[in-house]
């Protein structure tokens, strides 16, 4: 099956896997003006979860759920050997989602890391709602901060951007990182993870892609294809 054919598959089988999370996703009057206000502007946004979880769950949690997807399909051959994952930042769950519906590896360990109690009671229903195999913890937590374990993956959607201090400082930066790390941000971020990187670390790769959403989920995400930026990373060996 070439590539495309497999991206094609796996994009339907998760539509169905989003769509058994409906009730988390669908449009409201909140999430709609927040889209449109993000979209007018065009930059990079921080936003105050504690206020309006509900609201971004709705207006962006599904298509950044299909960008996490289409970054991991890199490691798609691999994606099983990743037993411990941490998501950082997690929010209301669209990597954990993705990734757990990727690898269908019932020994998955999942842990998510979050200031936000709402945006973490959300990603609880989210894979409860999925249906998925792994065992899924998310646990609420002041980020930069040990992780207290070395994950075999962290993962982590949008979390850099708001947290630009990391990039520049090896020490927390090290705190945050598992063996490998894979990102998902805006294309300026990923820029700057490239090029500040810090010793014992390397690229192992670098993609800028686009995802086409499927049509029986245009009414969620209100667009036809979306860009998405990742980055790749592991530790050196000592």
């Amino acid at each position: 099956m070439t590539y495309a054919a497999v991206q094609t598959r796996n994009l339907e089988e998760f539509s169905e896997v989003l769509l058994r999370c409906n009730h988390l996703y669908h449009p409201s009057n909140d999430s709609i003006a927040l889209r449109n206000a993000v979209e007018s502007r065009r930059q990079i946004e921080i936003f105050d979860y504690s206020g309006s979880a509900d609201a971004f769950t709705r207006a962006f949690g599904m298509r950044n759920s299909l960008k996490c997807l289409q970054a991991l399909t890199s490691l798609e051959a691999t994606v099983h050997k990743y037993r411990r994952v941490c998501d950082l930042g997690c929010g209301s769950g669209a990597f954990s989602l993705a990734f757990a519906y990727l690898a269908g590896n019932p020994e998955l360990e999942l842990r998510g890391l979050d200031l936000s109690e709402h945006q973490l009671s959300l990603a609880r229903e989210l894979m409860a709602a999925a249906g998925l195999p792994g065992d899924f913890q998310f646990e609420q937590r002041n980020l930069p901060a040990q992780i207290g374990y070395l994950p075999d993956l962290t993962i982590s959607s949008y979390w850099f951007c708001e947290n630009e201090r990391v990039l520049a400082d090896p020490f927390l930066f090290d705190l945050m990182a598992g063996r490998e790390m894979l990102i998902v941000d805006y294309e300026t971020i990923i820029d700057r993870i490239a090029t500040c990187l810090p010793n014992g670390f390397r690229i192992l790769a670098r993609r800028s892609a686009h995802v086409d959403i499927p049509s029986a989920l245009t009414d969620f995400v209100a667009q036809k294809r979306a860009s998405v930026h990742s980055i790749h990373i592991g530790r050196t060996a000592a």
